[in-house]
């Protein structure tokens, strides 16, 4: 499979389609896909054991490289380039995954928190400050009609991620996101 060059050093094939690929060469990146999918993909078992998660980083990377042809780098050992791109993207998700879980545990304690307190205790806290309540409702007209769509589901109607998600047809992680950037922007606004 090895070509020498002029000066007699190997070049693999890999090199030659990562070279081709750059150049804008269709074929040539269908031909690294196809070579190397499986092997990456086995790595990337390695380092996470989650199939979906890594098929999925896998996929961006492929994309990625695609999208970037025109900016990447000379590469002689495409595979172990690739395996440390995709490594670094997997242990990124998973860093990210944690946090994901991490904050959805804190708001999940405090919505319970806020089901604990005593009904009229809840309502004095609600009614007790008016210009909270003007300035909740400025900022939450400011907010995406999606957005409020959801701060409704889940605050006001009291639904689960998972029933908002349900509710939407959106998946659970994108209402989580949708609501968490709206909460954030409501938390921006609301400073006193």
């Amino acid at each position: 499979m090895d070509k020498k060059n002029i000066l007699g050093e190997h070049i693999s094939v890999h090199s030659l389609w990562w070279e081709a690929m750059c150049l804008g060469e269709k074929d040539a990146f269908l031909n690294l896909y196809k070579s190397l999918y499986r092997s990456l993909a086995g790595f990337g078992l390695r380092v996470h054991n989650d199939a979906d998660i890594v098929t999925d980083v896998l996929n961006q990377v492929f994309l990625e490289i695609w999208e970037k042809r025109d900016s990447l780098p000379r590469v002689d050992q495409v595979e172990s380039y690739l395996r440390t791109i995709l490594k670094r993207k997997i242990l990124k998700r998973i860093a990210h995954e944690q946090r994901l879980n991490k904050a959805i545990s804190v708001m999940v304690t405090e919505d319970e928190a806020l089901l604990e307190m005593p009904y009229e205790e809840l309502i004095v806290k609600i009614q007790s400050d008016e210009l909270v309540k003007n300035s909740l409702f400025a900022a939450l007209q400011k907010l995406s009609p999606q957005q409020r769509k959801l701060i409704q589901l889940r605050f006001y109607d009291g639904l689960s991620y998972e029933d908002v998600a349900k509710r939407t047809q959106l998946t659970v992680r994108t209402a989580y996101n949708t609501i968490y950037s709206a909460l954030k922007f409501l938390r921006t606004q609301l400073k006193f």
